[in-house]
């Protein structure tokens, strides 16, 4: 092998130029030519190193000593850069990397490398719009459709279970059909609306309220960065799932009983929302205390909500909440109070782990009768793998009256959920295990029974 001229450090910090029959002013201009096209290759350059070996008729090249000791050593390359012909007479040139190819190239007077152009890249195809432009505002669309398959094992039965099925029956059912379109007509003043045809179906038969077509309805003033002021009808600040978590976010094909019981509920009045300091937020409401598309009749009724949560780290949430006043049907206005916890839990990628648990404990004024007090909870553990396999289990207990025993319903749930677009596309499978105290049919005691639900979902 003839090894021909190189620049090379000796000692740390010390850098020479051997060559065989270079001048010092070729060999100068050799370096500054270096390091000129050792910047323009983008290459990492160890020293400014270079070292060329002649072996069978080809010619390595090198820009690291270690490298160049390596084949000394082994007579391998390793990973390199071949050039056929592009010698001074036609040889091969296999080079260390595209730094030595450049100091090659330029020693010998030869044409520069032409590298490979990168291959282009697809350029992203654009999201379909949700929001248009209207004047000097916006309008945005949503939709949520979400078709059920119910299965009850109860025995045949006029009543209906806590699902809002008739009990004893399997059935197709459509669940919610909910449009709701929002936006700004002024950079300050937004508005909302959603509707869901779906609670129609329920018209006369099923309960009051699965059968009010009419769900939200606000005018909301957001010219204070950071807090909304909202007039209309919506849901009141009670508990995390029953109050901000829309219908296409909660965990289960459907709401814990005990968040059903006592804040998944609209009313009319004033909300407010604000941020503080980035980890805190607050919710509050003053209604009339009357359920959704209701007009009080009285003038002097005020129920009120409150929420604040905080974010003390990436993920968690926790946070307590509260109501007060009077129901607004009536002339007796019958107090009630409501206090809540809850905290909330989603992992990181790899940590694909959910946690979410609530309490609730109520007191209801009752005329002529002792209070009622009630109260009840849930917690939920979520396992999800790929981001598209979902495990989730809840239990859940309610007490419909804390003094008199035997006044229960329990329940465990376990869902397998297929998200093949999270939230926006997926099916859930659900099965409740339930049992409730005191439960009859016919006059015979039937407290344990079980449903299923499929439930199949798009949003957006």
């Amino acid at each position: 092998m003839r090894a021909q001229g190189s620049l090379a450090t000796g000692h740390p910090g010390e850098t020479r130029w051997r060559t065989d029959a270079c001048s010092p002013l070729r060999a100068i201009a050799a370096v500054l030519a270096a390091l000129v096209l050792a910047g323009a290759a983008g290459a990492q350059v160890v020293g400014l190193y270079y070292q060329e070996v002649t072996n069978d008729g080809r010619i390595y090249v090198f820009n690291t000593f270690e490298r160049f000791q390596a084949f000394q050593t082994t007579g391998e390359m390793g990973t390199s850069i071949t050039l056929i012909g592009r010698g001074p007479n036609a040889e091969t040139v296999v080079a260390e990397n595209e730094t030595a190819i450049d100091l090659f190239l330029f020693k010998h007077n030869l044409p520069a490398y032409d590298r490979p152009a990168p291959k282009p890249q697809e350029a992203p195809k654009p999201a379909p719009p949700t929001t248009l432009k209207i004047a000097d505002g916006d309008l945005k669309f949503g939709v949520l459709l979400q078709g059920w398959y119910v299965a009850d094992d109860s025995p045949a039965s006029t009543g209906s279970s806590w699902l809002g099925n008739t009990t004893g029956y399997n059935t197709f059912r459509l669940r919610r059909s909910e449009i709701k379109l929002s936006g700004r007509i002024a950079p300050d003043w937004a508005f909302e609306v959603m509707l869901d045809p779906a609670k129609g179906q329920f018209s006369g038969t099923g309960p009051a309220a699965d059968s009010k077509v009419l769900q939200d309805l606000a005018v909301t003033y957001v010219g204070l960065k950071g807090y909304e002021f909202a007039l209309g009808q919506k849901k009141i600040y009670l508990t995390e799932e029953g109050s901000t978590r829309s219908s296409s976010e909660i965990d289960f094909a459907e709401r814990a009983q005990v968040v059903r019981a006592f804040s998944d509920q609209r009313q009319t009045g004033l909300f407010f929302k604000g941020e503080f300091g980035g980890t805190a937020t607050g919710y509050f409401s003053a209604t009339n205390g009357v359920p959704s598309n209701a007009i009080s009749n009285t003038n002097d009724t005020l129920f009120l909500t409150a929420r604040f949560d905080i974010r003390p780290v990436s993920g968690l949430m926790v946070g307590t909440s509260g109501a007060s006043g009077a129901t607004g049907g009536g002339t007796a206005h019958l107090g009630l109070t409501r206090y809540a916890a809850h905290v909330k839990f989603d992992g990181p990628e790899d940590l694909p782990i959910g946690f979410r648990a609530e309490y609730v404990t109520a007191t209801d004024q009752q005329d002529g009768k002792p209070d009622l007090k009630r109260d009840g909870y849930y917690a939920t553990l979520l396992y999800t793998i790929a981001k598209r396999y979902q495990f989730a289990v809840r239990w859940d207990e309610l007490n419909n009256d804390k003094d008199v025993p035997g006044s229960k319903t329990t329940m465990l749930t376990a869902g397998f959920h297929y998200l093949i677009k999270g939230r926006n596309v997926n099916f859930k499978l659900d099965f409740f295990d339930i049992k409730q105290d005191g439960r009859r049919f016919n006059g015979v005691l039937a407290e344990k029974y079980k449903q299923g639900v499929l439930a199949a979902q798009i949003t957006f």
